[in-house]
């Protein structure tokens, strides 16, 4: 039987059915391992980010091995550890001839796995075969729940164009995905990088990465202006700024520190019906550039190389990562929203060999 989360009128609840059959010459089964909960579920749950309107499993971060696939699946094999990437596109609309599938009018988000199509909350889950990559054999299914997390990273990586070496950057959050940005800022590079967060316990979190980055409560952004005056010739303020939040206060807030000639990427997800107010004359003046970041196209299979690489920084502990029983979900939410993890991932694995 395949137990699994559903998600129907904003309540949550633990069902069992039977375990999908392939009905499609082109279906992989899924055994779920490894699914996480995004802060996107949350927004789902609540309401606030489209999704469907029927009964729905949740999940759109999951890894685990395959089960079984269709007569025609060339990709993978039984066995295979495999991770999907959960969004879908149509081929054939003005987007996707363009090569933007992540604006598909007729598929994209809301039609996609654990959006529109029962998801990795769940024992087992049937996708298409188009949706499953295989990950290296040298990484755990533990790193693979990462792989979606940052394919949609690489995309804004992308969007921000060149950062040059001696640019200074300023992460705003330090909860997951502030963490992931900030380690693969590190990853690259990057050491001229300041982390702002309200809340006291995330900031001693993403301390514990031991990057050697500054973090400090946002209101002590300027502590850091002052150590900028001791050249006359520096002007204060930052050269990219990215958004991690989604809090349309801490947007607002970052644009006062946005020098002459910078980015601003806003990557977290803010609620649909938000709004900021800003000065048309200081993005004209100052020249500066506000990009948006939207879902994952043509990023997953660098998303897998840099989770590869990126081994060390992924480590469940110190990322403040915690890993729950399915029938637990109810626990691992509110620890989520407590903020006592910083993600919660449920693990179905039954072997250390499938780790």
């Amino acid at each position: 039987m395949n137990n699994s989360v559903q998600l129907f009128e904003k309540v949550l609840s633990l069902v069992t059915k039977p375990i999908p059959k392939i009905t499609h010459h082109k279906d992989v089964l899924v055994k779920v391992l490894f699914s996480g909960i995004c802060g996107t579920d949350l927004n789902i749950i609540a309401g606030e980010f489209p999704a469907s309107n029927n009964a729905l499993t949740l999940g759109h971060e999951f890894c685990g091995i395959v089960q079984s696939i269709g007569e025609e699946v060339s990709a993978v094999k039984v066995g295979d550890k495999i991770v999907v990437n959960p969004y879908s596109q149509c081929n054939i609309c003005y987007y996707c001839i363009r090569r933007q599938p992540n604006y598909c009018i007729n598929g994209g988000i809301e039609t996609s796995v654990g959006f529109g199509k029962n998801g990795g909350w769940a024992n087992y889950c049937k996708v298409p075969e188009a949706l499953v990559h295989k990950i290296p054999v040298t990484m755990t299914l533990q790193k693979a729940v990462f792989i979606e997390p940052f394919s949609c990273i690489m995309r804004g990586w992308s969007n921000l164009g060149e950062i040059k070496a001696d640019d200074k950057i300023l992460v705003c959050g330090a909860g997951i995905i502030g963490m992931l940005w900030s380690s693969l800022l590190h990853f690259k590079g990057h050491r001229d990088v300041a982390v702002s967060e309200l809340s006291e316990k995330k900031r001693l979190k993403m301390l514990e990465l031991n990057l050697g980055f500054k973090v400090v409560h946002p209101d002590n952004l300027d502590s850091l202006h002052k150590e900028s005056q001791r050249s006359k010739n520096n002007q204060w303020g930052f050269d990219v700024i990215i958004d991690c939040t989604g809090a349309p206060g801490a947007i607002e807030q970052s644009f006062k520190w946005l020098r002459h000639g910078s980015t601003l990427l806003l990557f977290g997800c803010c609620p649909k019906k938000s709004a900021i107010s800003l000065s048309p004359f200081d993005i004209y003046k100052k020249e500066l550039k506000i990009v948006g970041s939207y879902a994952n196209p043509f990023t997953f299979p660098e998303a897998i190389a840099i989770v590869r690489d990126m081994e060390k920084y992924l480590d469940y502990e110190k990322l403040g990562v915690k890993t729950y029983d399915l029938q637990n979900y109810l626990v691992a939410l509110e620890d989520l929203k407590k903020g006592d993890v910083s993600k919660a991932v449920f693990d179905a694995h039954e072997s250390a060999e499938l780790l």
